[in-house]
């Protein structure tokens, strides 16, 4: 079993570097099996597809992003303040790993989860689950801070779900040219800015009470995710 898995490992690191070459539509599983000196057969009985190959790798890329928020539960901080740093690094991850966010984002579409296997696509339900579990019991934590009684739970999850759609949405268009077409690099160079005021106004929306929301927001980002100072 050991064995498996550090030839599972192998595959989806060379996948990884395949895919940032010549795009996941142009992948060959014949070309990534001779890479990995393996058979075919082999690498088909890893991954019955390359829709399961696909999902192997956004589980992999979730799981190094999974290791970023551990930076987040660490904090010295308040729960809110935790909830807004596991959501800069979690933009951050997206920019540092491009190739990986690719991989989570195409993942999700359903003509590729609904052609994969059944257990790789549960992995993947299992791993989204449990971080969305970590952003709400941030925002559980942190109610009292919102002004949200502790017995209110519908209005902390529409904020995790709303926080979640605000930084996934940045996360996309980051990675997109359409962007750059409207923006030129605007936005991808101050992603983090515009992410950081962006989840200021959210908090405050619902209900954050604090001295300066955007200037603690970012003080938070140029501690943990290296803001640049210089940007707007």
């Amino acid at each position: 079993m050991e064995k498996r898995q550090q030839r599972e490992e192998l595959i989806l690191e060379n996948a990884a570097g395949l895919i940032a070459k010549v795009g996941f539509f142009e992948l060959k599983m014949s070309d990534l099996a001779k890479l990995c000196a393996i058979s075919v057969g082999t690498l088909y009985g890893h991954f019955a597809s390359k829709e399961d190959l696909l999902i192997g790798l956004a589980v992999m890329a979730g799981a190094k992003r999974a290791e970023k928020f551990d930076t987040a539960r660490h904090h010295d901080g308040s729960a809110i303040e935790k909830y807004i740093i596991a959501n800069l690094l979690d933009l951050w991850f997206s920019i540092e790993h491009p190739q990986l966010f690719e991989a989570e984002y195409l993942a999700l579409a359903p003509s590729i989860w609904t052609r994969a296997t059944p257990a790789r696509h549960q992995a993947q339900l299992d791993q989204i689950g449990a971080v969305t579990e970590m952003f709400q019991t941030f925002l559980t934590q942190g109610a009292g801070e919102l002004g949200i009684a502790s017995d209110i739970t519908s209005r902390t999850r529409n904020l995790n779900l709303g926080s979640w759609g605000l930084g996934y949405g940045i996360n996309v268009l980051v990675l997109s040219e359409i962007t750059d077409r409207h923006y030129g690099h605007q936005l991808r160079e101050n992603a983090i800015n515009i992410l950081c005021d962006a989840l200021a106004d959210l908090l405050i929306g619902a209900g954050w009470q604090v001295d300066d929301a955007r200037q603690k927001v970012r003080a938070l980002a140029e501690r943990y995710v290296a803001l640049p100072r210089s940007s707007g």
